[in-house]
């Protein structure tokens, strides 16, 4: 499906965080509540999300908080991730609210992504083995499964599958 809206992706602000915070319960609920409770969805969410950790996050230097906004200046989608060495880029979160996913707004944030780490050749990330749509959306980007390991999250149990995508040089 074309994109039907002009999109940006800029990166994020520190005045933003209560809109991330929003996307990302949102974003969260839709990807996860197939096999998580919704009490441990909010739960998480309420601590991995906290708008001064979030604060920190963007303030932070090898970090590329990214957003994806409509012409009304909403935010649609977001990214994260970080390098320690501009080699390797970790990828910690990509997510685009549920009514406008499948229209190039995944690929647009991963494609920003690449470009503020120049000199990266790798990105890595982990993704739920139960999430379809994510694992979907990564292989057809390129990205490639290295391993599987089981995770425990508030007693429920998941794996979790590394990937990677090796960028040109």
């Amino acid at each position: 499906m074309a994109l039907t809206k002009m999109i940006t992706v800029q990166p994020a602000r520190v005045d933003e965080v209560l809109q991330i915070k929003q996307v990302l319960s949102s974003t969260w609920i839709d990807t996860y509540r197939a096999f998580m409770p919704i009490d441990v969805i909010h739960k998480i969410t309420a601590l991995w999300h906290k708008p001064e950790t979030l604060a920190a996050e963007i303030e932070t230097e090898n970090v590329y908080f990214a957003l994806a906004k409509d012409e009304n200046n909403a935010i649609l989608g977001l990214l994260s991730a970080a390098s320690r060495d501009n080699e390797i880029v970790t990828v910690g979160r990509l997510y685009v609210l549920p009514r406008h996913q499948r229209r190039g707004i995944g690929a647009m944030l991963l494609d920003a992504c690449i470009a503020a780490f120049p000199g990266a050749h790798q990105l890595r990330l982990e993704v739920e083995a139960e999430n379809v749509k994510g694992l979907a959306f990564y292989r057809k980007r390129g990205f490639k499964e290295l391993a599987r390991k089981q995770e425990t999250i508030e007693d429920i149990t998941l794996t979790t599958i590394d990937m990677e995508l090796q960028l040109p040089r």
